[in-house]
């Protein structure tokens, strides 16, 4: 049977065959698509079905773990997804249910898993975690995802929305969102996302003081993380880990400080972690 891993963001797909005894993905394989947040279940779910069956090469004996955001129902399939400005036309449909159909695929042989928890799955396993038995996984994007791995499973935190920080919660302060509402407010001025702050860098000194107070935001919460979970290792993933190096020097200056025996690392795998994250669940 062959074991496809998918990832399904908020604008995009990915699926492959992945190979779990080596740890790899079969790049052979690898499908992506963009996808339409707003768009109607059909759009949606066709595009989903379609970059699966890619995966696949025409083969129907396949079991596949799929990587979902946010609120959704992991166990039965269904959809829960509201006003979080994505796939809202999904909400109350079977998923597992409305792909078996268009895959032609035993309902049993699809399973979700949550985002956050495949990443760290797969990097624990396969990764940067790979040999260590306990560890906290955070992803960087358009919101702030947590999980912890420890008795060799993962689960997710959820702490981006539950954990109180300043005026709001963490994801208010440690997100892209964080960095376009900050550098509109302090120069009156737009941008798209993180990585126009990465060009503007060099030369613009707000740009290099929002990653400091990033970096600063991030060390806070990553204090009170470790102080519940004592791990051996905390990776970083999602979009803006690809900046690292712009915040982990103040990440690393803060961890020295709480504990320095603890790992840090960004992701080594990138989205292959949560291909083999998704379908490598007990």
């Amino acid at each position: 049977m062959k074991h496809i891993g998918v990832d399904i963001g908020g604008s995009h797909i990915t699926a492959a065959q992945v190979d779990l005894q080596k740890g790899e993905v079969v790049a052979s394989t690898l499908s992506r698509a963009k996808v339409h947040p707003h768009g109607s279940a059909e759009e949606i779910l066709s595009i989903w079905a379609d970059t699966i069956k890619r995966a696949l090469h025409g083969s129907e004996d396949g079991r596949i773990g799929i990587a979902m955001p946010g609120p959704f129902d992991y166990l039965t399939g269904i959809c829960l997804m509201k006003n979080v400005n994505k796939y809202e036309s999904l909400y109350g449909l079977n998923i597992k249910q409305e792909l078996s159909d268009r895959l032609g695929i035993d309902v049993q042989n699809i399973v979700f898993r949550n985002d956050s928890e495949a990443f760290l799955a797969g990097e624990m396993r396969f990764g940067a975690g790979k040999g260590l038995e306990k560890g906290i996984g955070i992803t960087l994007g358009t919101g702030l995802g947590t999980s912890i791995y420890q008795n060799g499973e993962a689960q997710d935190m959820a702490l981006g929305i539950n954990y109180p920080m300043l005026e709001g919660v963490a994801e208010d302060y440690i997100s892209t969102r964080w960095f376009v509402d900050t550098y509109q407010l302090k120069t009156q001025n737009s941008i798209e996302g993180v990585k126009q702050l990465v060009q503007l860098y060099p030369s613009d000194v707000i740009a290099r003081k929002l990653f400091e107070d990033f970096g600063q935001n991030l060390s806070s919460f990553i204090h009170g993380f470790i102080k519940r979970f004592e791990p051996e290792v905390i990776i970083i993933g999602g979009n803006i880990a690809h900046a690292s190096e712009k915040f982990f020097p103040t990440i690393i200056q803060q961890l020295a400080a709480y504990n320095p025996t603890i790992q840090l690392h960004k992701t080594i795998l990138n989205e292959e972690a949560s291909l083999l994250g998704a379908i490598s669940h007990k």
